[in-house]
């Protein structure tokens, strides 16, 4: 079945020739040219609809107040929201971010670009709804642990082990981001993908392909990542560790708008943002501390 989108826009013009470009590409789109039809196209096809391209600028409610407004309900929260707009300042992209947009595209926007982000937005709901699928159907395999530590080779199996330390804590739905530190510690750290190649490899929906043939290959089949998960009175401590050699992580704790056409690179950021995060040493080993209420 084709990957269903919703376009958010009050430009007919540019809404009719952004349609026609990805229906060719095989997406069904939804095309809506202000924020109320906008809703009724979620109230309907909220379970088939997986990434909204939504534009900043529109009359009457603005496209940052749809974001707002999206992100609250709990029936659309998950889906990716790609802003679009001519405003590529600094605040507004900051903004955007922080309200909750996936990506930020300046218009006019690149096909090649737009394809890629789409591709990059789709990857990260499909990885998203396994997530909380499996947080809702897993049991809590660690309310009796104080203490323990863990070791992992691939994305797959960093994932399942965030679901099983995410049950733990006292908001999971925000807890299962710690999966973006466990990926990142595999795709970054044990099988030293660069930035560049990761973006060129998402473009290229090869990225997870590309992954397990690096952690194949004699150098790197023998490294893993450790987490050490211990329970105190009054907080969750997560130490995460690779076998890598370390990064500048400074420039990913935060939103950066020089980063903001990237079709990836904001993990960090998340979870920096949702919980407390600290990384030691040269940056291969990083450290999440999670309040229990």
């Amino acid at each position: 079945m084709p990957h269903t989108l919703l376009l958010v826009d009050d430009d007919v013009t540019f809404t009719t020739v952004i349609k026609s470009s990805l229906e060719k590409e095989g997406y069904q789109v939804y095309a809506a040219n202000h924020a109320k039809e906008a809703m009724e196209y979620l109230d309907h096809h909220h379970r088939d609809i997986e990434v909204m391209l939504l534009d900043w600028s529109m009359p009457d409610v603005s496209g940052i107040e749809l974001l707002r407004q999206v992100k609250q309900d709990k029936t659309y929260e998950n889906i990716p929201v790609i802003m679009h707009t001519v405003l590529g300042n600094a605040e507004y992209i900051q903004q955007g971010l922080e309200a909750g947009a996936f990506f930020y595209l300046v218009k006019p926007v690149k096909k090649t670009l737009l394809i890629s982000t789409i591709r990059a937005a789709l990857l990260d709901l499909k990885r998203r709804r396994d997530l909380l699928s499996k947080l809702r159907d897993s049991q809590r395999a660690l309310r009796f642990m104080v203490e323990g530590t863990f070791h992992f080779r691939t994305v797959q199996q960093g994932d399942n082990l965030a679901v099983r330390i995410a049950n733990e804590c006292p908001n999971p739905q925000e807890a299962i981001y710690i999966s973006e530190l466990f990926a990142n510690a595999v795709e970054h750290g044990n099988v030293t993908l660069s930035y560049d190649e990761k973006t060129k490899l998402i473009s290229q929906n090869k990225l997870q392909e590309e992954v397990e043939r690096r952690l194949a290959l004699p150098e790197h089949r023998d490294k893993y990542v450790t987490v050490t998960f211990k329970k105190n009175p009054d907080r969750i401590s997560i130490l995460v560790e690779d076998m890598g050699n370390g990064f500048d992580f400074i420039k990913y704790l935060q939103f950066d708008d020089g980063r903001v056409l990237d079709n990836h690179g904001r993990g960090i950021a998340i979870v920096n943002a949702l919980l407390t995060l600290n990384y030691l040493e040269k940056g291969n080993k990083a450290v999440v501390e999670i309040p229990v209420y």
